[in-house]
């Protein structure tokens, strides 16, 4: 199983293999987007952050592709927004035509439209958890369109995972592995990723709160207002895999993915390691429970991983 790592600072790509990422995904800004579509309209998922998550513009991405190949490694590029208007994917073509005469991997999508722009441009295409891909039905659905890889959702199980690879074992797949969690589906959030307008979670978990509890016992208060803390302060809040690894490795997932693309790249390699590590502990052995003896636990486990809240797969321990 490969680390797919965000590559949120190309002077640092050098670190992020030398810890252990194998694959990479980068999205890009491009001004002439803005000025044609507006603000609200998103190339992919993090574009209403701007530069904290898309740090380089179309024409740099275009040259980072060149270095990165260089170096014998994946990358793929992000057009993972919610929704895209017929304009939008006319103009999309444009971007994937020149990324076809680099080395790109291919291009992570969120529709079965932009699946059909990269098969018509010849790139590979990779589906995105925007489409939420919940069974082997919609898994054999984009495939048949010309799909090369399936990124799942974050909130499946690992039982389900096994399931639709399984039923469907001719695709690749990738999995969330390590940092920012969600509270919600991906393919079910219509939010926006804003910094001015933030996202339906963000708006819960930061706003003022005074919970009005009428009728209720001292103890039913105290229960309820520590339920709204735990949850509010610690759901998602840092999330890890770490313990599914045996399972995944077993299944022959191809990739393990770590998100955030405007975290701190020193914090990217100590994941990319700790992911490293556990992936050839787990192979080395002979059954799960081995595997959860001898894993390397990431740093504040006993919190993240006692109370459960940060679990991308929480029924491996629990």
């Amino acid at each position: 199983m490969n680390v797919l790592v965000p590559l949120n600072n190309i002077s640092h790509i050098d670190d992020y293999i030398e810890a252990g990422a194998k694959e990479f995904y980068i999205g890009f800004y491009d001004e002439a987007w803005w000025e044609k579509f507006g603000e609200y309209a998103d190339i992919n998922r993090l574009t209403g952050f701007k530069k904290d998550a898309n740090p380089y513009s179309f024409e740099e991405v275009l040259e980072i592709i060149k270095q990165v190949k260089e170096k014998n490694v994946y990358i793929y590029v992000t057009f993972n927004a919610s929704i895209y208007n017929q304009e939008q994917l006319d103009y999309l073509e444009g971007y994937m035509r020149r990324l076809k005469e680099t080395n790109l991997d291919g291009v992570i999508v969120s529709c079965a439209e932009l699946v059909e722009v990269a098969h018509k441009v010849g790139l590979n295409a990779v589906i995105s958890t925007i489409a939420g891909i919940y069974n082997s039905d919609m898994t054999k659905f984009y495939r048949d369109l010309g799909a090369k890889r399936v990124i799942l959702p974050r909130d499946l199980s690992t039982k389900e995972i096994e399931e639709i690879v399984t039923k469907c074992p001719d695709v690749e797949y990738e999995i969330f592995m390590m940092r920012n969690g969600c509270r919600f589906s991906d393919s079910s959030c219509l939010g926006f990723h804003r910094s001015e307008k933030p996202s339906i979670c963000a708006c819960i978990g930061n706003a003022g709160r005074d919970l009005q509890v009428k009728g209720k016992s001292f103890k039913e208060k105290h229960e309820i207002e520590l339920n709204d803390i735990v949850y509010t302060q610690n759901f998602h809040n840092f999330t890890c895999g770490i313990c599914s690894i045996y399972r995944f490795v077993k299944l022959g997932i191809t990739a393990g993915k770590i998100v955030g693309r405007s975290d701190e790249w020193q914090n990217i390699c100590e994941d990319i390691r700790l992911i490293k590590q556990n992936v050839e502990i787990a192979k080395q052995c002979q059954s799960e429970e081995e595997y959860l003896d001898k894993m390397i636990f990431p740093n504040g486990h006993e919190i993240m991983c006692k109370m459960g809240l940060s679990c991308y797969y929480p029924e491996i321990r629990f």
